[in-house]
């Protein structure tokens, strides 16, 4: 099963909200979710363990590099989906978790800082894939968005850039920003018509499951 991280070298792009999102989301949906938190300030982990309220998955906070791969290999053998949220810096732990994705996700806002990290990250997720000797899809998405001059240049500098995007994007909306107190995902209105169109983008592209694999193979055992 799938086994995908979340990275940026940048803090402050968004990565754990993406991380409640999807996780949350294809919880709802019935896949067994796996995460493991290994950011050292273990917002995702506290997220789900204090304030979460949807569909119960498993989260595991770990930010050891030499933990990391196994614990996420050992996760896929049961899990649907394995997400990896990292830190916001580039560290040892960050390159073992890029190492064992199939897939890598990473978040930008329109500023010029985080399309340079952005870059940064994904040519290090290359050059990672490279020295495993494995193939390993890197995609950006855009976060935080506002309907601004900036984000389209923004949008223009990635194609410009050839960094493959994804076509799903999150706006900077309440909805987003509340999750994190709130304990639950938008389902209703704008914001969870943009939680969907990710899902589904996700799914299409085969990042994600489509149905739990998991499941049906707990229903064979019994």
């Amino acid at each position: 099963m799938p086994i995908l991280t979340i990275a940026s070298f940048k803090g402050g792009p968004g990565k754990t909200t993406l991380c409640q999102i999807i996780a949350a989301q294809c919880a709802t949906d019935g896949l067994s979710v796996a995460v493991i938190d290994a950011d050292p300030t273990k917002a995702m982990s506290d997220w789900h363990k204090n304030t979460y309220e949807g569909a119960p998955f498993t989260c595991i906070a770990e930010t050891s590099e030499r933990t990391i791969a196994d614990l996420a290999l050992g996760l896929d053998d049961k899990s649907d989906l394995v997400l990896i949220d990292t830190a916001g810096f580039g560290n040892l732990a960050g390159a073992v978790a890029m190492t064992v994705a199939d897939h890598i996700l990473v978040p930008l806002t329109a500023g010029a800082a985080d399309l340079n990290q952005a870059e940064e990250t994904i040519k290090q997720a290359k050059g990672l894939a490279t020295a495993a000797r494995r193939k390993i899809e890197v995609r950006a998405i855009m976060n935080r968005l506002s309907k601004t001059n900036l984000t389209k240049h923004a949008e223009r500098e990635l194609r410009e850039a050839g960094i493959p995007t994804l076509e799903a994007t999150i706006s900077h909306r309440t909805a987003f920003g509340e999750i994190s107190y709130s304990g639950e995902i938008p389902s209703k209105g704008s914001a969870a018509a943009e939680v969907t169109m990710l899902i589904n983008e996700l799914k299409t592209i085969g990042w994600i499951p489509r149905s739990s694999a998991a499941s049906s193979h707990n229903e064979v055992e019994k």
